[in-house]
């Protein structure tokens, strides 16, 4: 089969939504499909696509939802062009992430003949300004995509909120084949200090953030040799600026990382903290951390904690108490709590989330739609 893996976000920045676009396409090039990856870039590439076709989806602009910064391209010369393109190479399979981003709108009206699989990965506490204020008119773009996936509970009762269809909850996926080939020790984490790490847009506020950093204020004046690792966009030195009473010389901001290097991170720290507050459907760095074989710490939003407790793994806190996350790493790192059945729980279940197997069902999917 001939298709097309769409993501409407920047490629050039980490995110959950970029990570499973690309994986899929992976997974889909490794079953022997004709596979062909479509996304926005503002710099480069943060994605090692080997033999896949690439096309960029044009420079992307900021604007904020959901209490997160999301970079979309609409650039209506370039998807007139992707669409001629699609069009004339007959193409059997469009699989959209995010399908009702303005992104493919003229997309999804221009292409003829080509099965649509949309995925939806949003979610949120707040009103959906997008769904509220179109929703009539999403409802026409709605109707032309033939099949529906939500990869949870939490962003199919979201959707259905503002728009009444049938869809399946296929789960977000992860790459194991990555945590089985580690590279070498990153430099920052060559030392024998006990090592957190957070991995996200630290300056976000929904990513909690904040939070860890007071935790760890708190931490590092208890245990000696103790090291905060942020891997993740976002200005640093003005979050220096805004935060004076922190003590930043236990505190690392690495950037952002290339996807391919993540699985050594995880690899050589101690513990994995996610610190989310809201607006999240599912928690890619969840499978990471239980592929990794390491502890998590995570937050007990409704999402993580319905993957954390079906999965018998992770050990949650009060989603917005310093004081409960402080206690819940303090006895952590101390070993005060037994962690040995909680890691082999995460080994073993995190291949129900492998794409060697949720990629089988994608393409039964697809099989379907031809027949």
């Amino acid at each position: 089969m001939k298709v097309a893996i769409f993501c409407p976000y920047d490629f050039s920045f980490p995110g959950g939504v970029q990570t499973q676009a690309f994986d899929l396409a992976v997974s889909l090039k490794n079953k022997g499909q004709n596979v062909f990856l479509f996304a926005p870039l503002s710099d480069k590439n943060i994605h090692e696509i080997n033999n896949i076709p690439f096309f960029n989806l044009g420079k992307p602009f900021t604007f904020s939802f959901l209490g997160s910064k999301s970079r979309i391209s609409i650039n209506i010369i370039k998807i007139f062009k992707i669409s001629n393109y699609l069009n004339k190479n007959n193409f059997d399979i469009i699989h959209l992430n995010e399908p009702l981003s303005p992104t493919y709108l003229l997309l999804i009206y221009l292409v003829r003949k080509i099965k649509i699989v949309g995925t939806f990965h949003a979610y949120g506490e707040k009103k959906h300004f997008w769904y509220v204020y179109f929703k009539s008119f999403l409802n026409f773009f709605l109707k032309k995509i033939d099949y529906k996936i939500c990869v949870s509970n939490s962003s199919q009762k979201y959707i259905n909120r503002y728009f009444d269809f049938e869809s399946i909850i296929i789960p977000n996926g992860i790459d194991l084949q990555k945590y089985r080939e580690i590279k070498e020790k990153p430099k920052v984490l060559r030392n024998s200090n006990k090592k957190i790490l957070f991995v996200g847009r630290f300056e976000e506020q929904r990513k909690g953030f904040n939070l860890l950093l007071n935790s760890f204020n708190k931490l590092s004046k208890e245990i000696k040799n103790l090291d905060l690792i942020v891997a993740g966009p976002g200005n640093s030195k003005n979050f220096k600026i805004k935060n004076p009473n922190a003590d930043f010389n236990k505190i690392s901001f690495i950037g952002t990382v290339l996807q391919s290097e993540l699985p050594s991170f995880y690899k050589n720290v101690d513990v994995i903290c996610l610190s989310s507050l809201e607006n999240e459907s599912f928690g890619v760095i969840i499978l990471e951390a239980m592929a990794s074989g390491k502890i998590l710490v995570l937050s007990n939003i409704e999402s993580y904690k319905e993957l954390s407790e079906k999965n018998n793994y992770g050990f949650l806190y009060t989603y917005n108490s310093t004081e409960d996350l402080y206690n819940l790493l303090y006895n952590l790192l101390n070993k005060k709590i037994s962690v040995g059945k909680n890691i082999k729980n995460g080994l073993k279940n995190v291949q129900n989330y492998s794409w060697d197997y949720l990629v089988s069902e994608i393409i039964n999917i697809y099989k379907k739609l031809l027949k």
